[in-house]
C-alpha cells in the first residue's frame, strides 16, 4: 500500500495514478558505460615502460570510480522511482516523490487551474514529460519526467468535470 492508498479521506478513491518514467537512468547509465570503456581501454594497453605501466593502473582504477559513481547514481534515481507517486482521486492531485526526504502536494481538483504538459521528441517516443499543475493562487508545481503525462491530465481534466460536477457550486456567505 502506497502513500496514496494510506492517504485517502472518507469515500475518496483514486482513479489513475503513475510514477517517474524509467529514463531517469539513462545519464548513470552513460556514465557507468563511460567508466567500464576507460578500465576496458585500459587493461588492453600494453605496459612496455614501468611508469607507463603504473600510469595505466591508475587510469583502471580511475574507470573503476566513475563506473561505481555512476552505479551510485543510478540507486538514488531508483530509489526516487520507486518512492515517487503522481495520483488523481475524485476529490484530489496526489504529488509524492521522495523516500527520507519527502516532498508531497495534494491540491483539490477544485483548485487546480490548468495542467501543462511538455514533451521533447525523445519524451513523445518513450511515453514521459513534464507536468507543471498551476493552482489557485499560483501555486505552481513542475514534475520532470513523469510517464505517460498526457493521460495523467487527462484524467485531471475528466474528474474535475465529473467530480466537480458533483459537488455542486460553492456557496458563498
Amino acid at each position: 500500500m502506497g502513500y496514496v492508498e494510506r492517504h485517502l479521506l472518507p469515500g475518496e478513491r483514486v482513479l489513475y495514478k503513475t510514477r517517474l518514467h524509467w529514463v531517469l537512468f539513462a545519464r548513470p547509465a552513460l556514465v557507468v558505460l563511460i567508466g567500464a570503456g576507460l578500465a576496458i581501454a585500459v587493461g588492453q594497453m600494453s605496459g612496455g615502460k614501468e611508469t607507463q605501466a603504473e600510469a595505466a593502473r591508475w587510469a583502471g582504477w580511475v574507470g573503476i570510480g566513475i563506473m561505481a559513481l555512476g552505479l551510485l547514481w543510478g540507486f538514488v534515481h531508483w530509489v526516487e522511482l520507486r518512492t515517487s507517486e503522481f495520483a488523481v482521486t475524485t476529490t484530489r492531485v496526489i504529488f509524492k516523490v521522495g523516500l527520507v526526504a519527502r516532498y508531497t502536494t495534494e491540491l483539490l481538483l477544485t483548485k487546480v487551474e490548468s495542467i501543462a504538459v511538455q514533451q521533447t521528441l525523445t519524451g513523445r517516443l518513450l511515453g514521459y514529460g513534464d507536468l507543471t499543475v498551476i493552482g489557485t493562487g499560483g501555486t505552481r508545481e513542475v514534475f520532470r519526467r513523469v510517464r505517460d503525462p498526457i493521460s495523467f491530465r487527462n484524467y485531471v481534466q475528466q474528474a474535475s468535470t465529473t467530480h466537480g460536477a458533483q459537488a455542486g457550486p460553492e456557496r458563498r456567505p
